[in-house]
């Protein structure tokens, strides 16, 4: 093998390992969070003690305040988060800009059939919803009309100063009610309305779950998909980080060998 493919096998697999390495150090809060998630069973809302983090899973109820709708879809949720990119050229590549990141929310609560609900505070929450483009424009593609508008209310055109459409897409997150819904995170008990023990009407407790902030027990996870889905979604970022590095080291080793017999 020519010793300029040594090299190339040799530069070319440390630098795999490297971003390999980097991405798994990235990952390692979200190895945390899943020790975290698997270690902590699931609790009924109503036998939850409300003196520490606590893991539900049930069904989205909507509170007193109702629900928002989504801007773009039509869609009604209690929690709604929109983001509108433009792509910008930069030469011969370009990339997504940021130009509205939104989010509307409304307290909610979680019924998951044990005879109590729980009232979620998503304040400050780690929310993990799936994000959909609803619609895009470009060259041959207007913005609706609905869009447009909430453009414009944002000081935000659709066009260019010459009259042609930008390359725009328009995305959404959503919890809808009647969702599925899975909360991890601390919690406490507050008073709540009355209810019966059997004999007569005594006052009540509510389970209330909240952030307390940063990224390890005082965290509020909150997502729509199952607890099996997020610690796998949770454990392939970390994993995948270790088998690049895995596999730049098997390339880089393999330069070197290959080098070792062209010395010879």
């Amino acid at each position: 093998m020519d010793s300029s493919v040594c090299a190339f096998l040799i530069v070319g697999g440390g630098i795999i390992f490297l971003i390999g390495g980097v991405i798994a150090l990235f990952n390692i809060k979200n190895m945390k969070r899943r020790g975290r998630i698997i270690a902590t069973p699931t609790s009924p809302i109503a036998q939850a003690h409300g003196n520490g983090p606590v893991e539900i899973k049930g069904r989205v109820v909507p509170g007193d305040q109702g629900v928002v709708m989504a801007p773009f879809s039509g869609r009604t949720g209690v929690w709604v988060k929109v983001q509108v990119q433009e792509y910008r050229s930069t030469g011969r590549s370009g990339y997504w800009a940021s130009m509205v990141d939104e989010l509307d929310q409304r307290p909610f609560y979680v019924d998951d059939g044990s005879g109590q609900l729980a009232r979620i505070d998503a304040n400050g929450a780690n929310v993990i919803v799936d994000t959909v483009t609803i619609a895009s424009s470009g060259m041959f593609s207007d913005a609706q009309p609905h869009i447009q508008a909430f453009l414009a209310s944002r000081g935000i055109s659709s066009t260019s100063w010459i009259g042609t459409n930008k390359r725009m897409r328009f995305s959404e997150q959503v919890i809808s009610p009647d969702s599925p819904i899975y909360a991890i995170g601390p919690s406490r008990r507050e008073p709540g309305p009355p209810v019966s023990d059997g004999y007569r009407m005594v006052p009540g407790n509510q389970l209330v779950m909240y952030a307390l902030g940063g990224d390890g027990p005082g965290e509020l996870i909150v997502t729509n998909r199952t607890e099996e889905q997020l610690t796998s979604k949770l454990l392939w970022g970390f994993a995948g980080g270790l088998i690049a590095a895995g596999f730049g080291v098997f390339i880089t080793f393999g330069g070197l060998v290959s080098m070792f017999f062209v010395d010879e």
